[in-house]
């Protein structure tokens, strides 16, 4: 009867956690969903969404299709940042383990929106702002997450094609276009891994650092531009 009874929990138990394991498999699609919309709002302090997710961990890979980040309140842009496709591949054998290692992420296409209002201040000096963790409480939460927090490595990121649309209020009827150069990171939480927000903040302030570079490059091409247009002009009249 004991050795019936031992059996019958055994079974129980195997059957349970292969009932977890087939839940964990059959909703992962959805689960990575709603951690990259909660962890990244978190971080950003501006809602993020996700259109569609789509994990095949038999083959490593994953896919993150319509990522965007709503624009900080006061700005008109229904987005500041949208990061269209995103492939991933993963270390599978690191599944269990930690850190996880994802070998690569591919963000193919970002598109950053900059809007300049009148007084001065900016969508993408909000977000920067926002993303810096500041205040005891903060540092404290932060540390508490870290123990229960799943941790990722990514041992290789890469933002291409993308493009930055500026605005300034008063001075243009419609935003001008600026390319991004490719942008590559190395070792994202390379020692004990990192936490998604961890993550999010790194990648927002790497692509904000990099379109807030290109505006200002652009700026200065189109004022020297403007300044050699109008001595040429001085010069002719003379």
């Amino acid at each position: 009867m004991k050795k019936k009874l031992v059996i019958l929990i055994a079974l129980a138990l195997i059957l349970a956690i292969a009932g977890s394991v087939a839940y964990v498999l059959t909703n992962i699609d959805s689960m990575v969903k709603s951690a990259i919309e909660k962890y990244g709002s978190q971080a950003l302090k501006t809602p993020d969404h996700v259109s569609s997710v789509k994990i095949k961990l038999s083959d490593g890979e994953g896919a993150v299709h319509g990522l965007t980040v709503a624009d900080p309140p006061g700005f008109d842009s229904p987005s500041i940042i949208t990061l269209g496709d995103i492939a991933i591949r993963i270390a599978v054998k690191t599944i269990t383990s930690t850190p996880i290692v994802i070998e690569n992420v591919l963000i193919s296409g970002p598109d950053v929106f900059y809007e300049m209002k009148e007084n001065g201040s900016s969508n993408l000096d909000v977000l920067k702002k926002n993303l810096t963790p500041s205040g005891p409480v903060q540092e404290q939460q932060q540390k508490g997450q870290k123990k229960k927090e799943i941790r990722l490595h990514i041992r290789k990121l890469v933002f291409e094609k993308g493009k930055v649309q500026v605005y300034v209020a008063k001075l243009m009827d419609k935003p001008s276009v600026i390319d991004l150069p490719r942008l590559e990171l190395i070792d994202i939480g390379k020692h004990n891994g990192a936490t998604p927000a961890e993550i999010a903040r790194t990648l927002a302030t790497a692509l904000a650092e990099e379109a807030a570079k290109s505006i200002a490059k652009a700026q200065g091409e189109r004022l020297l531009r403007k300044g050699s247009e109008e001595l040429l002009k001085k010069y002719l009249s003379q």
